[in-house]
């Protein structure tokens, strides 16, 4: 397989390329992080906009045709496809290697710098993880649609011991790993805008557009974090707050409909710490049941209520209980990604080393 997508600590698509290869699938990659430069300054970001239409995309396009000619894949795997020019995925199926994309955000169309559109009906399958991007997508073009399930990676996403200075440094009551979105800071402050008896550690990226005195701002520990310290920082929390990329209040018709779970879903269980307090979704109702396996909010009030509940120093028992539970039901239904790219595999026809007859990837 050739597989294009983002290769660094944390990203799904690392995650979907090891699950491939537990598989297996031998896998050669076309690495975008190598080709886009993750420049933050302002003239940085200047830059890399004129570079991306002159020099990145030419470059990805080219080199994708370089790994096809001289590796001779039997699928080429591309993530998101932003960056695909319709001369480039035709010259691919003349050669009668299919192609597939997994669509990972909720907005698609008419997306800045993004072409997957435009090329929907050039893929032999597109992936999804939300049910209404389905009937969007066929409508648009594409052949086959197949919705799919987030999952988490057993080689991270595992309990683990902390030391004493560990403890120190990412010890809470509450923890929230997660870029910075609008429905968050309002839910955020609001939270925080009333009694909150609690430690609280906010870590991931954007969060510096947080209004001057925001009572969310002390809270923000000033970076993202990556594979290596999200099992740490769950195992020295007890709650971890989840929220899904979904504003039913967005100017965005793609983020009002939004995400019914993602990739924290199952990353949060698999780790076996903190218990998982995230939106009450029907798919998150489906995947771990609610005050057994996880709890759940609906509002802020639900949010501030179910805090306080959990973590009641009388329920430390009640909690590390769940915490096994949800973790235990990761493994028993494998909500890591194997099962999602075994579909992918026999949707092509192609040979899966594993005994495994379980095919749990599918959402719909």
């Amino acid at each position: 397989m050739l597989f294009a997508g983002e290769y660094w600590p944390g990203a799904n698509s690392l995650y979907l390329a090891r699950a491939f290869e537990r598989c297996g699938v031998v896998l050669r990659w076309l690495n975008d992080t190598a080709l886009f430069p993750k420049w933050l300054s302002v003239r940085g970001r200047a830059v890399r906009r004129l570079l991306h239409w002159l020099v990145i995309e030419p470059e990805w396009n080219h080199q994708l045709l370089e790994l096809v000619s001289s590796f001779r894949p039997d699928l080429v795997y591309i993530t998101n496809a932003h960056y695909c020019w319709p001369q480039t995925l035709l010259a691919i199926k003349s050669q009668s290697i299919p192609i597939m994309c997994f669509y990972h955000d909720p907005p698609w169309q008419d997306r800045p710098q993004s072409r997957f559109a435009a090329n929907i009906s050039y893929f032999d399958l597109v992936a999804t993880t939300r049910r209404w991007h389905k009937p969007e997508f066929e409508a648009a073009g594409a052949g086959s649609v197949l919705v799919v399930r987030f999952g988490f990676e057993p080689s991270v996403h595992r309990p683990v011991t902390i030391a004493q200075k560990g403890l120190e440094h990412y010890q809470a009551d509450v923890a929230f790993v997660g870029s910075y979105r609008l429905r968050r800071q309002v839910d955020f402050e609001a939270l925080l805008n009333g009694k909150f008896p609690y430690t609280l550690r906010i870590w991931g990226g954007g969060w510096n557009r947080l209004p001057r005195g925001s009572p969310v701002g002390p809270h923000w520990k000033g970076r993202d974090v990556h594979e290596q310290e999200i099992p740490v920082i769950y195992a020295a929390s007890k709650v971890a707050l989840h929220w899904v990329n979904w504003e039913p209040d967005s100017h965005d018709p793609a983020i009002r409909k939004g995400d019914q779970h993602n990739s924290r879903t199952f990353q949060i269980p698999a780790c076996g710490g903190a218990i998982m307090l995230a939106q009450r979704t029907a798919e998150h109702l489906c995947f771990f049941e609610e005050d057994v396996e996880a709890a759940y909010f609906g509002d802020v009030s639900e949010l501030r209520e179910k805090l306080a509940y959990w973590l009641a120093p009388s329920r430390t028992k009640d909690r590390r209980e769940m915490a096994a539970a949800g973790r235990a039901r990761s493994l028993a239904e494998d909500y890591s990604y194997i099962p999602v790219v075994r579909r992918f595999l026999e949707h092509f026809g192609l040979p899966v080393t594993m005994d495994d007859d379980e095919h749990g990837g599918v959402v719909a």
